[in-house]
This record gives structure tokens, sequence and C-alpha cells, in this order.
């Protein structure tokens, strides 16, 4: 592959978004990207850089240079293959199977067992991805992490999660300078940038670019990648096939809650958890916290102790959370309740500056019949959803608030139907 081909550019939309969820920071940044746009896709060589937030201080920035290979047009389950090296990825190891993650073991090619690590939920269709020709080409290479979505998949020499570590690769290698204060930096020089796309086209070239391996994969199965993977982590026990058995959103619950007369009653606990957010005790908490500090602040001025300013406003700010928290709930939950059903078409999702949770927020744009587009904030699970209803079929619908023309709720993005390949 020759790089000089490539030209500096923006990237596409749709491979920008694809590029934007292989990261939960939403700060992320990334340089002036090379694109060589081709038949199957596009391949992206970039600089990206985000900041981490320490417990114990303001954190620190972290660069990489990764290659990105979008692939719209084959469709593939998410996993990760990683280096077998080192006692991080040990500590991975373990901690990945205390979650619940299926055991992924290939007996028969003891050496590229010996070498990497493949982690994914989805682990039959995920073998049959990966053929002699994926195993060999794979093997031609040393020292790079993959990491496959829906439509592309990201290669680094360096992993992109957890990589906050001390070392500089400016300069190509492992023998880069310790970077001290608040950057870490791990971009590659010219010739390693060179080196990296050379050896993440080898080896993920029979993974991404053939579309009839992607749709050979999925007839592996039964039903969808996500539905596999749901099945997989359930059967497992996990933490994690725990938590989904407790919250998983079908699309029977959805139905019958489309089709209930107003004010519905009976909602699943599962949507509404999602919907309003957990459970009544943390909240309840919230309140008598803020009140008891109040009460002391107050009683404490009356005393003569200006020290009491600093419990009345710690009381203060307490209740004002609670009153905020509060009036989303009973919003969320009067849109379950009492909204009505508006039907419309997915027409856009946007990566906003913000995040909950570590998770970035998403603008989803869905045209509705009776108004004008409603705008529904969502996390990164629901817009991933969402982008893929937009590539098969778009139709959806929304809850609209009787009371407020302008503000809805799009309970389609929790359900697991709806999770595309």
């Amino acid at each position: 592959m020759n790089l000089d081909e490539f030209t500096e550019g923006e990237i596409r939309k749709e491979a920008l978004a694809e590029l934007q969820s292989h990261f939960d920071e939403a700060d992320v940044r990334f340089g002036t990207p090379r694109v060589l746009e081709h038949g199957l896709g596009s391949d992206i060589l970039v600089d990206v850089e985000w900041h981490e937030h320490d417990s114990d201080d303001a954190g620190h920035d972290v660069m990489h240079t990764v290659v990105f290979l979008h692939r719209p047009e084959t469709k593939l389950p998410e996993f990760e293959i990683r280096p077998d090296a080192g006692l991080g990825e040990k500590v991975l190891g373990m901690v990945v199977s205390i979650l619940g993650f299926p055991a992924m073991e290939f007996e028969d090619e003891p050496e590229f067992s010996d070498r990497y690590k493949v982690m994914t939920a989805n682990v039959d269709s995920v073998r049959a991805l990966l053929g002699r020709e994926a195993i060999d080409s794979l093997l031609s290479v040393d020292d790079l992490y993959l990491k496959f979505s829906g439509r592309g998949v990201l290669i680094s020499r360096r992993s992109v999660d957890g990589s906050s570590g001390s070392r500089s690769t400016i300069g190509g290698g492992d023998a880069g300078r310790r970077t001290m204060g608040r950057r870490h930096d791990h971009r590659l020089d010219e010739a390693a940038s060179r080196s990296l796309l050379e050896d993440a086209l080898v080896a993920a070239g029979p993974i991404v670019d053939d579309p009839e391996v992607g749709r050979r994969a999925a007839d592996a199965v039964d039903g969808t990648y996500a539905e596999e993977a749901v099945q997989n982590l359930t059967t497992q026990g996990g933490l994690i096939g725990r938590h989904i058995a407790r919250t998983l959103i079908t699309g029977e619950m959805l139905d019958q809650l489309r089709i209930a007369p107003t004010p519905r009653a009976n909602i699943p606990p599962q949507i509404a958890r999602k919907a309003w957010g957990g459970t009544t005790f943390p909240l309840a908490l919230v309140p008598v916290f803020g009140a008891v500090f109040a009460g002391i602040g107050v009683f404490t001025l009356v005393g003569g102790q200006i020290e009491g300013l600093a419990f009345l406003g710690v009381g203060l700010v307490a209740l004002v959370i609670s009153a905020f928290i509060l009036r989303h709930r009973i919003i969320r939950k009067r849109l379950v309740t009492s909204g009505v059903v508006v039907r419309g078409r997915l027409i856009g999702v946007d990566r906003t500056n913000t995040s909950v949770n570590d998770d970035p927020i998403h603008a989803i744009t869905i045209d509705t019949q009776d108004a004008e587009p409603m705008v529904v904030k969502m996390g990164s699970a629901p817009a991933r959803q969402a982008r893929r209803m937009m590539e098969a079929d778009p139709e959806t619908w929304i809850l609209r608030d009787p009371r407020k023309a302008s503000r809805g709720i799009w309970l389609a993005g929790w359900c697991l139907e709806n999770s595309l390949d």
C-alpha cells in the first residue's frame, strides 16, 4: 500500500460516526486524517487525542495513531483481537471472565492461541470469520490491536482502551521516552505510521474486504449478532449476563405498550427502570440529606455561628438537585404512561460534546408525521442502533408528550429486536 495515494481531508460522516463509536470520551479529537476512498469504503490513518480524568488530579491527555478501515457493506459482530502478552492482558482476561464473557479457545491453532486473545460475546459468528486465510494473515504481522465493529475495524500498535501508560512511541517502537505531566503520547512517526497501515491492511483484509465473509458469519448463528451475544452472556450466568436478564427490553413489551390505551398501566419494570431512571430509594435519600443539612445550617446560624452557612449551602444544593431529578422522572413517566404514539422516520444521528457516566450522548433526529422533527438525546448504544436502522428500515415510532409537542421519548432504541446486523 502506497501512503502517497492517500489524501489529507475530512472523514466522511458515516465513517466518522463509526470511528467515533470506538471511543467513550466525549471530547475525542482527530488530527488531519489521511484518507483513501475506494469501492469497499475508506482507509483512514489519523492521530487521535482525548482527555482522561484521574481520581486524584486533573487528568491527562492521551494521543494515539490509529488506522480505521470503514467497510459499510461488511456486516460484522463486535470483537477484539489482542496480543496475549504482558501482565495487563492477563489481568484483563481475568476481569472479562469474571464479568461472564464466554471463553474463546482455538485448540487447533496453537501458534495463534499463544500470540493472540480473542474477546467477544459472539463466539460462534467470530469463529466463522476466523478461517484459515484470516488466521494466517494475523500471524504474518506483530503487535496489533484490532477492534471490530459492525462496519469496520480500528487498529493500533497499543490498545486505545486503558492506554494511559507512561510510554511515548514517537519515533516508533517501544523504546520511546517516558512522558511526564499531562500528556501520554503514543503517536507514531511517518515510517512507523506507514508500517502500521501496511500491517493493518494485511491482518484485517481477509475479514473486512469481502462482504460475503460477514454474511457467512451472520448465517452461522440464529438471529442477529446482538441476539447471539445476549444468548451467550445470559447462558454464562456472569455479572453481565445477570444484568442483561434483569434489564432486557423486547419487541413484545414495546408492542403491548404501543397499543395500550392511555394512561398506560402495568409498565414492564425493564422499561420503567430505563425510562425514568433507577430505583426510588437513592432518590429519597437526597432530599432527606438536604433537609438535614439545611436544618443544621439554619439552627447554627440562629445560634450566631457563621459556619452554618456551609451546612445551609450544601443542604440547599442537595434539595435543588433532588428537585431536578424528581422533575425529570415525572416527565419521563408521563411520556411512557400518557405519551401519544407518533410514527416517523429516523433521519439523523449526531454525536454531542457531552457524556453521562462516560457514555457519549447523541442527538437522534426523527422526522414525525404530525409535527416538526423530534430530537431525542440518548447514549451510544441506542445511537448505534439508530444508525443500523437507518441503513435498513428507518420507519419507527415515538411517544410524544401531550403537553409539549417538542418533547418525546424513543423506546425502540432500547429494544433487542431492533439491533440489526
